[in-house]
């Protein structure tokens, strides 16, 4: 499968791969603009699995999901064939697709992320939720930035997302800081009726 051309950011003109990877850069053939074009080796590999092989005779085991397709090994947990479609290698295992998702219900395969915690939204949550009342925020907005802060690299959400959260937890939460401290200040700065302490 040929690779997607890669083209100058300046007159669209395809990059050669030989030009891929180059930390001084290279000039466009077209244009002649210095264009650095880092690449990862992987857009040049094959997209998807194998394809299964049709059952050539008889005699030839065929898999449990897809009867038409040769077998190409077994399940190590139920001993089903499975067609190289059907093959799901996880740590060294073979494993048909039942196996999997009763292994990642069960949560016996470490290696599958079957969920994550959204730091952003938990900044943004200590930030909001305490303003609703007004001593709370003396734990929620401290704790919103100390979240904010902590976890700013934390691993985000499976599905792109912005920081915008982490953002505005952290805007909510300094906005509150500074409305406890001059509300604080302002009342102390109320005088005092004398007699009263």
């Amino acid at each position: 499968m040929a690779a997607q051309p890669i083209c100058c950011g300046a007159c669209s003109c395809p990059v050669p791969p030989e030009f891929w990877n180059r930390p001084e850069g290279v000039p466009c053939p077209r244009c002649r603009q210095n264009v650095q074009v880092s690449v990862f080796h992987a857009i040049a590999g094959t997209r998807g699995g194998a394809l299964p092989e049709a059952i050539a005779a008889d005699s030839e085991a065929s898999c449990f999901y897809h009867p038409q397709s040769r077998a190409a090994t077994l399940c190590d947990q139920c001993g089903r064939f499975l067609c190289r479609l059907c093959d799901i290698e996880i740590e060294g295992r073979h494993l048909c697709p039942a196996c999997f998702q009763s292994g990642v219900s069960a949560s016996k395969i470490e290696m599958v992320e079957t969920r994550r915690t959204m730091y952003d939204s938990v900044a943004l949550a200590f930030a909001t939720f305490p303003a609703l009342f007004i001593w709370p925020v003396l734990i929620g907005a401290p704790a919103a930035l100390w979240v904010v802060f902590r976890r700013w690299r934390s691993p985000g959400s499976v599905v792109p997302r912005t920081r915008i959260r982490f953002y505005l937890a952290a805007l909510i939460a300094l906005a509150e800081i500074v409305g406890v401290v001059v509300l604080i200040w302002t009342i102390r700065q109320v005088p005092q009726r004398p007699g009263i302490r």
